[in-house]
């Protein structure tokens, strides 16, 4: 650059200097030579400026999209819905425009267009018929009753109810326990034992506690269910007259983690008896000493239809395959490598298509045309999911419906990705999400084998949200002591939110059984499936 614009600056003052006679009129073909030198160098610099252009232009493009993924994620809405409409396929023409052979079998027929959910209507909806009623009566007094005509007392011939929500605020009250004493006093007139009898304590949660079954029960689904920090409720209990510190509630829910870590084992154990099972993972922060543990989360089948959670420090391979230890049947993941353990054991790793779509979702600002066409394809394959869930197909039935109607979309997609792969630059963001997305190929299409895996790995993401609200809210854990605890009391209380049970009565009934039975005693009617369906609860 420097040299160039020396010999810029320089030839001006040989013109003027030739023209006054100071320096010799050059040849006519040597003159020719070095303007064709000069152009040959600067169509050098000027290419090496482009290169510096491109380079930054790369850089520039990867910095905002890391920003405005930066700012999606503090400020931004998480939902990565695309707006619908016209696609990139609208336009374009049949793969193979020639006419099938007359022997060839037809093509599947394509799925129906998606039909759009009924809205639920608008206006106050009907008051829970189950909620207790407390009846209030205006009525009229004798006066008002008189007729002002005849002066007579009118009769009631109807009457209008109205409802209205009402609150009343949580209490604390004490339960006492009598156990009366009894003695024999012939025997002890006699000077003999006078044999004091009298009924033993039932077991509790937490011997010599001041705390009940149903009060341990509220604070640790206020935690673990509703988010409350340990802080926030001891200043909502010290409103309510019990004036106790965090560091006992803490005490009392570690406590409580160690009764029903036996209940815990038994939905670890069904879990992997499980045909196919979802799994991901986020980290939670450590405080003494700072560093970052990772919470797993194993989402159970049908069968076995249990939420555990499983805590480590760090996000090595070990406790994916500690807890898998002998697992062979699939498992549902993203491409994270510490699952290869797994899956040289036995298991067979599903891919998952939203975390493939994610990566083209992130792209879409920096590259849209290709950004756009990768998920306007991926919606066609969650177009047959919807119409075979609205269909209600399973097992062998929704396979082959998938084969029929995902097999060409798939092939389609594979070349549109081969085609892509050599243009897009491998760090780029679009570069990334076609390189994820070849790399998985392999895992992708494993859902179209069997009818009891999904497209993807929502379960397992929708299963550890909570814990990522609860993490905003009581941002760190102590120390490696509350792990299996903390591992504990989030599988107990997702297992309960995935069936729609009360977390409080189950959580009571659980804490005030476990502590009767022996250890070694059978524990599957505790289970959350298995509790729903008692008439008891």
């Amino acid at each position: 650059m420097i040299a160039s614009d020396s010999v810029t600056s320089a030839e001006p003052l040989r013109r003027v200097a030739r023209s006054t006679g100071m320096l010799p009129t050059p040849e006519p073909d040597a003159e020719l030579l070095a303007l064709r030198a000069e152009v040959a160098h600067l169509r050098r610099v000027n290419a090496e400026l482009l290169g510096t252009v491109a380079d930054l232009r790369v850089t520039v493009e990867r910095q905002q999209a890391h920003i405005d993924k930066l700012v999606r994620t503090a400020f931004g809405r998480k939902s990565e819905r695309v707006v619908t409409g016209s696609t990139l396929f609208d336009d374009v023409p049949d793969l193979d425009p020639s006419p099938p052979a007359a022997d060839a079998p037809a093509a599947p027929d394509p799925p129906p267009e998606p039909t759009t959910p009924k809205r639920r209507g608008h206006g106050r909806r009907p008051r829970p018929a189950d909620l207790p009623r407390e009846r209030v009566e205006i009525d009229l007094t004798e006066a008002e009753k008189a007729c002002p005509c005849c002066h007579k007392t009118r009769i009631r011939i109807g009457v209008d109810v109205s409802e209205r929500l009402d609150y009343r605020p949580a209490s604390l009250f004490v339960r006492q326990i009598v156990r009366p004493t009894y003695a024999c006093r012939s025997c002890e007139r006699a000077g003999d034992d006078p044999q004091m009898i009298q009924r033993p304590l039932p077991p509790e949660p937490i011997p010599r506690s001041t705390a009940t079954a149903g009060l341990l029960a509220h604070v640790i689904v206020s935690k673990y269910c509703d988010h409350l920090p340990l802080y926030r409720q001891e200043s909502i209990l010290g409103r309510l007259g019990w004036d106790v510190t965090r560091s006992t509630l803490c005490d009392q829910i570690l406590a409580c983690a160690g009764v029903l870590e036996p209940l815990y084992r038994l939905m670890c154990d069904r879990i992997r008896l499980s045909a196919a099972l979802h799994t991901d993972d986020t980290p939670v922060p450590l405080l003494a000493p700072r560093r970052t543990a990772h919470a797993w989360v194993y989402v159970g089948d049908a069968a076995n239809p249990y939420t555990v959670f499983d805590l480590s420090v760090g996000r090595s391979r070990d406790a994916p395959t500690a807890f898998l230890k002998g697992y062979t049947g699939f498992v549902q993941a993203d491409g994270y490598a510490g699952y290869n353990p797994v899956y040289d054991g036995g298991a067979r790793h599903v891919g998952c298509w939203a975390h493939a779509r994610r990566y083209f979702f992130d792209a879409r600002l920096s590259d849209p045309a290709r950004a756009h066409d990768a998920l306007a394809r991926i919606r066609a394959l969650y177009a047959v999911e919807r119409e075979a869930k609205e269909m209600k197909l399973t097992g062998t039935d929704l396979a082959t419906y998938r084969r029929q109607h995902v097999g060409q979309v798939l092939a389609a997609y594979a070349d549109w990705l081969a085609e892509q792969r050599p243009r897009v630059l491998p760090k780029s963001t679009i570069g990334e999400a076609v390189t994820y997305a070849t790399n998985q190929w392999h895992t992708l299409g494993v859902y179209l084998t069997d009818g009891r895996l999904t497209i993807d790995n929502a379960p397992a993401e929708q299963a550890i949200r909570p814990l990522c609200v609860g993490r905003r809210n009581w941002l760190h854990m102590g120390g490696d002591g509350g792990l299996k605890p903390t591992a504990v009391l989030l599988s107990i209380a997702a297992s309960v939110k995935r069936h729609g049970l009360d977390p409080w009565a189950y959580l009571k009934h659980v804490l005030t059984e476990l502590p009767a039975r022996p250890a070694c005693a059978d524990l599957a009617d505790l289970l959350p499936d298995r509790w729903a369906r008692c008439p008891a609860s």
